[in-house]
C-alpha cells in the first residue's frame, strides 16, 4: 500500500495568522451564494474557518458564517473595534447580610452531608480539592481534578 505524501488537510495550509488579523475589523463576507454579509469579526475558528460577526449599532447581534459557505473576507477598514465582552456572568447584587445567611446555609448543608469544610476569605473549601467563592451558588465552584466530587457539590447546593 503506497502512501501519497501530497496529500494534506486544509488545516495545515490556513494562515492563523490572517484569521487573527481579521479580529476586531469591520469586514464583508461574500458567500458561496452570492449573499454579501457585513459586521465586526468577533472571532474566527481556524479548523472550520468559521466566522462569527458583531452586527448592529450595539454590536449586540452575533452571526455565525459557517467556513464551507464563505467564498471571500474583505476587509473594510483597518480600524480596529473595541469587542465587547458577551459571555461574562451577569453581576450580582446581594446584601452582605443576604450573603452570610446563604453562606451558613452552605456550611451547614456540607456539614450536615459530612464534607469538611473549612473557610479562609470568604471563600470554602473542602480537603483543598473543591472551593466555592461568593455568592456560593452552583457556578461558583472550582473543582479541577475531581468532577464527581463537583457534581454532588453542585447538587447539593442548587437546594440552598
Amino acid at each position: 500500500m503506497q502512501k501519497n505524501s501530497n496529500f494534506s488537510h486544509k488545516i495545515y495550509k490556513n494562515d492563523p495568522l490572517l484569521f487573527k488579523s481579521y479580529i476586531g475589523m469591520e469586514v464583508n463576507i461574500l458567500t458561496e451564494d452570492g449573499t454579501t454579509i457585513s459586521g465586526i469579526v468577533y472571532t474566527v475558528d481556524p479548523v472550520s474557518e468559521s466566522v462569527v460577526l458583531l452586527q448592529g449599532c450595539q454590536q449586540n447581534n452575533l452571526k455565525i458564517i459557517f467556513g464551507h459557505a464563505i467564498k471571500n473576507i474583505e476587509v473594510c477598514s483597518t480600524k480596529l473595534y473595541e469587542l465587547p465582552e458577551l459571555f461574562t456572568n451577569a453581576p450580582t447584587n446581594i446584601l452582605q447580610t443576604t450573603l452570610e445567611e446563604r453562606k451558613n446555609a452552605v456550611i451547614n448543608l456540607l456539614q450536615k452531608n459530612r464534607f469538611p469544610v473549612r473557610e479562609q476569605n470568604h471563600i470554602l473549601t473542602i480537603e483543598n480539592v473543591l472551593s466555592i467563592k461568593p455568592p456560593y451558588e452552583p457556578a461558583d465552584c472550582i473543582c479541577i481534578n475531581n468532577s464527581i466530587i463537583l457534581g454532588r457539590i453542585q447538587d447539593l447546593l442548587t437546594s440552598v
